[in-house]
């Protein structure tokens, strides 16, 4: 009798457990794909092109590259280097570390990384990127990793959907999607801290944050790990 309700309870352990290592993000909705970070971070930004490689930066200070839709995930940089954004110009891919708060507005700034191989290796930067470490001279507005815009002067914003007890001072929201600049709203198929917005050449969105937010009080949870996300728009957002 004892060894039955032993059996019996381990079964109900491992049943829980199983339920508990259950991703509830999925790979594909009907609209977007995701890629899912190989470490428990969120992702901080993103780069690339879901069909060929894709460069993430985790907010445990990696950097890390795809090229097969994140079936598999290469380190590529681990040297305790924040990085806030990824930017291509010309063959250079550019990490930068830092970042300006304007008016709701992200702006890159202060080159720190480089890499010409898509991200494979990368080096530190030396030298003087006018697009990022000369922003508000001579009119250089620099580069925003929120809002983004398309080519077709649609401009996306991750959007804030502030929570009942938030006050002036303290204002608690959750970024269910973004909106666009005419209001229109474009949800996510999960809740998560959106934290960046990115375009591909074929006018694809990518939206990069955490894991999906299982409980926000009254005590703050992720549901899984804390694997941070990044949704791939199937097509050009309308």
């Amino acid at each position: 009798m004892k060894s039955i309700g032993y059996g019996l309870a381990l079964l109900l352990v491992l049943a829980a457990c199983h339920r508990d290592s259950v991703d509830t993000v999925q790979p594909e909705y009907d609209n977007w794909y995701t890629l899912r970070s190989p470490d428990a971070g969120s992702i901080d930004a993103v780069w690339g092109d879901i069909d060929r490689t894709v460069v993430i930066a985790s907010t445990t200070l990696t950097l890390y590259r795809t090229t097969d839709r994140g079936e598999s995930w290469q380190q590529v940089y681990a040297k305790n280097q924040p990085v806030t954004g990824l930017v291509m110009q010309k063959d250079t891919l550019f990490a930068t570390s830092g970042m300006l708060y304007a008016g709701g507005e992200v702006t890159l700034v202060n080159t720190a990384l480089y890499s010409i191989d898509l991200g494979a290796t990368w080096l530190t930067y030396h030298r003087i990127n006018p697009t990022f470490d000369l922003v508000g001279y001579a009119g250089n507005s620099g580069i925003k990793t929120n809002p983004v815009t398309a080519t077709n002067g649609v401009t996306y914003t991750i959007r804030r959907q502030y929570l009942n007890d938030s006050t002036k001072i303290r204002g608690r929201f959750i970024t269910p999607g973004v909106v666009t600049q005419t209001g229109r709203q474009i949800d996510l198929p999960k809740r998560h801290q959106l934290r960046s917005l990115a375009l591909d050449a074929k006018g694809r969105l990518y939206a990069a944050g955490s894991d999906e937010v299982c409980e926000l009080s009254p005590n703050f949870r992720y549901c899984n790990g804390g694997r941070g996300v990044v949704y791939v728009s199937k097509n050009p957002l309308p």
